[in-house]
């Protein structure tokens, strides 16, 4: 019902970074998978790792979704009448395809073979999501979403996709957000709207979700010379305002979809290990650029954030 992603990314980060950390470690040193004294060592810290980030980010949903009226029973919730458009869906599948992503790394530095490593690291990614739908479920408020189950499953799927196909990962998703004039001028909204729920995480308007494409890559070789390797092509969904920016009153939004060009991180001068852990990290946020918004209507954005 809401992109945790974000939550997610934030106190995540470790595991992510753990993630950077094993694929430059296991490059280097590939025979210490060998000893038995650093298997152990990895898989311990890998456990933990696991544990707790599901304990933080436990606590953390458990203060801010999960302190409301109790439903008094098991509720299935389709969402059919949101106004958001079930934009959230997005965020759903991108939150499954990081924690699918960062699982398997974390798996792969535990000198696990990189099948098994993918096969956990889904696993998790759709334990820890499931669990989170469950918990939604004792809330008069949300309810259980089939929806998410199935956007979740949809980005673990996808991660684990790329690591059996890496020609996949030619094709990523990836983010962007600015703050919606609604979620700006949150502050000043009337007292008939105090229980307007609106920040970053449920700011759906100022989210965007796209779809990148590496052309050079996807290109045959005659034509590498005509694209910039630099530069990607993106596809972005987002939705017009659906908080009203004055009134703080909720109004059916509208699809929103841009295609854009992108700056390809992984392809910035520069190979320390340190340095390419950042770029990799960065190539999955879509700066702001040109765009052309194709729905609903049909206009040129001097600059897209």
């Amino acid at each position: 019902m809401r992109p945790r992603w974000m939550a997610a990314a934030r106190r995540g980060a470790v595991a992510i970074a753990l993630l950077g950390v094993a694929r430059g470690a296991r490059a280097q040193e590939p025979t210490r998978c060998a000893e038995r004294g650093y298997r152990v060592a990895t898989r311990t810290a890998a456990g933990a790792v696991f544990v707790g980030a599901n304990a933080a980010l436990y606590e953390y949903f458990r203060r801010a979704w999960w302190s409301g009226e109790r439903a008094d029973r098991f509720r299935i919730n389709w969402e059919h009448d949101d106004p958001f458009r079930q934009a959230d869906k997005f965020g759903h599948a991108l939150g499954g395809y990081h924690l699918a992503r960062a699982g398997t790394g974390l798996l792969k530095n535990a000198c696990i073979s990189s099948g098994k490593a993918a096969l956990g690291g889904a696993l998790y990614a759709i334990a820890f999501q499931t669990q989170i739908e469950l918990w939604d479920a004792t809330q008069a408020k949300y309810g259980f979403s089939p929806n998410d189950i199935l956007a979740n499953t949809a980005g673990t799927l996808y991660a684990v996709a790329q690591e059996a196909y890496p020609s996949l990962q030619r094709v990523k998703p990836t983010f962007s957000y600015s703050p919606s004039a609604a979620y700006r001028n949150r502050h000043d909204f009337p007292p008939a709207a105090a229980g307007v729920e609106l920040r970053p995480s449920l700011d759906y308007s100022g989210q965007t979700y796209w779809i990148s494409a590496d052309v050079d890559a996807l290109l045959p070789e005659p034509a590498k010379p005509l694209w910039p390797a630099l530069v990607r092509l993106s596809l972005g969904h987002s939705i017009t305002e659906y908080v009203d920016e004055q009134s703080g009153a909720f109004f059916k939004a509208r699809h929103r979809l841009v295609v854009s060009l992108d700056i390809d991180a992984e392809k910035l001068p520069g190979n320390h290990p340190a340095w390419k852990f950042v770029k990799r990290q960065l190539s999955f946020y879509h700066f702001p650029a040109p765009a052309l918004q194709i729905a609903p209507t049909v206009k040129g954005i001097t600059w897209y954030r």
